[in-house]
């Protein structure tokens, strides 16, 4: 199973996890643990964010945690009236220093593999000639989402964002869009030469590689999911310790803070934020509290 994955599967823009199907009921278990504070309860809930509409069924637990909760907590606040505009802002991170191009930094046989996959999806490369080769990356891989039916507004978070907005039901934002896109903008270039390499090389990926991960998902497997976690990040570990180890940690000091209070909260994160060591189950055991998994 290619790198490229996993690490999407934690990234800030949470793109891969598009590739999970829907919630099965019937499983004993999801993604999902219960932490009791002195005098509330903490539902962790790990996130597909994005979702064919066929397979954007909800799983009842979470439905029933949403419901005892008072305030809805993700990495961003989706009903931010301003955050289209500070995605639109931020984009100039993104943006090649004057004089670069796309196709110079990624060099003419890696650009020639880009501009392949992008005909296929309908992006003209030299609407992306100016961006950084993560931004492009990213680009390509929506893209390739949206062709094989899946959508942003069927993902986990978008749906509950929109019943927190219909229910007017307050959200916490864990990090900004800055915080989120600048680590992928601090990619150094060869990081970023590998980002777009995996990008290419995942979309050919052997479905049968993609349906471990899934049936792992589907049954709330964790002890499965983190040895793939595992095994598939070994070769990028800054940048897994970016994308996962350093987020979760710098989001604990609020989560705890969360448990010593009098309400309840629904915490939904990516899925892979809440496996494994560091994860932010790990962590909050560490720190002497029970998980339970549902």
């Amino acid at each position: 199973m290619p790198r490229s994955f996993v690490l999407r599967l934690i990234a800030a823009i949470g793109l891969s996890c598009a590739f999970f199907p829907s919630w099965s009921l019937a499983d004993s278990h999801h993604i999902f643990w219960e932490v009791k504070g002195k005098h509330n309860t903490i539902y962790l809930l790990g996130s597909v964010h994005m979702l064919k509409p066929d397979d954007s069924a909800l799983p009842p637990e979470a439905l029933r945690a949403y419901a005892q909760s008072k305030t809805l907590v993700m990495e961003l606040d989706l009903n931010d009236a301003g955050a289209e505009g500070a995605l639109a802002g931020e984009t100039e991170m993104a943006l090649l220093p004057e004089g670069q191009t796309l196709s110079t930094m990624l060099g003419s046989d890696l650009f020639a593999k880009f501009k392949a996959h992008a005909a296929v999806v309908g992006l003209d490369t030299d609407m992306v000639e100016r961006f950084q080769p993560w931004f492009a990356a990213v680009m390509l891989e929506q893209l390739q989402l949206a062709k094989a039916g899946f959508d942003a507004s069927s993902g986990v978070d978008m749906q509950f964002a929109q019943r927190a907005q219909v229910d007017g039901k307050p959200i916490i934002g864990l990090e900004t869009m800055d915080e989120q896109l600048s680590i992928f903008a601090t990619m150094s270039d060869q990081q970023q030469r590998e980002f777009v390499r995996s990008t290419l090389d995942e979309s050919d990926a052997n479905a049968n590689e993609t349906e471990e991960v899934v049936q792992a998902w589907k049954n709330g497997d964790t002890a499965k999911l983190e040895r793939l976690m595992r095994d598939n990040t070994q070769e990028s570990p800054e940048l897994y310790r970016k994308l996962t180890v350093d987020r979760n940690r710098k989001w604990l000091p609020r989560i705890e803070q969360m448990l010593h209070g009098d309400d309840n909260y629904l915490v939904i994160v990516g899925a892979l934020h809440l496996i494994g060591r560091d994860g932010v189950v790990d962590l909050l055991e560490r720190q002497g509290y029970t998980p339970v998994q549902h």
